[in-house]
C-alpha cells in the first residue's frame, strides 16, 4: 500500500478492506493478554537481526503514519492507515516470534 502512494500518476480510488472489529479485537486483546506477563521475555529471545528489522519497519511505519515520509499529493490517508498497519505488525510480530520461543521451552515460565 506503501509503495503504491509513490506512483507518478494520479491516485487510483483507494480501496480498502473492511475487517470488522468483532473479528480483529479478539486476536489483539488474546496477544495482548497472553503476552502480558511474557513480553519482555518474549522479546529477549527473539534473533537479533529479527528485532533489527522488526524495529526498523516500526520506524518506517511510524514515519508514514505520523505525515513525516509521504507519497504523491493526494495519498496521505493512505500512507497513514498503511503506517500503522505495519507498525502493529512487526510489533506483534515480533512479541508473536518470541512467544513461540517461550512456548517451545516450558522451563523458562
Amino acid at each position: 500500500m506503501i509503495a503504491t502512494t509513490f506512483r507518478h500518476a494520479p491516485p487510483l480510488p483507494a480501496v480498502a478492506v473492511y475487517v470488522p472489529a468483532v473479528l480483529v479485537l479478539p486476536v489483539v486483546l488474546h496477544t495482548l493478554w497472553r503476552a502480558s506477563k511474557d513480553a519482555l521475555l518474549a522479546v529477549a529471545l527473539v534473533p537479533r537481526p529479527w528485532v533489527v528489522g522488526g524495529a526498523v519497519a516500526a520506524v518506517a511505519g511510524w514515519l508514514f503514519a505520523s505525515g513525516a515520509v509521504h507519497g504523491v499529493p493526494g495519498t496521505e490517508r493512505l500512507g497513514a492507515v498503511a503506517g500503522v498497519v505495519l507498525v502493529l505488525h512487526a510489533v506483534f510480530g515480533l512479541i508473536a516470534a518470541g512467544l513461540v520461543k517461550v512456548d517451545e521451552n516450558p522451563h523458562l515460565r
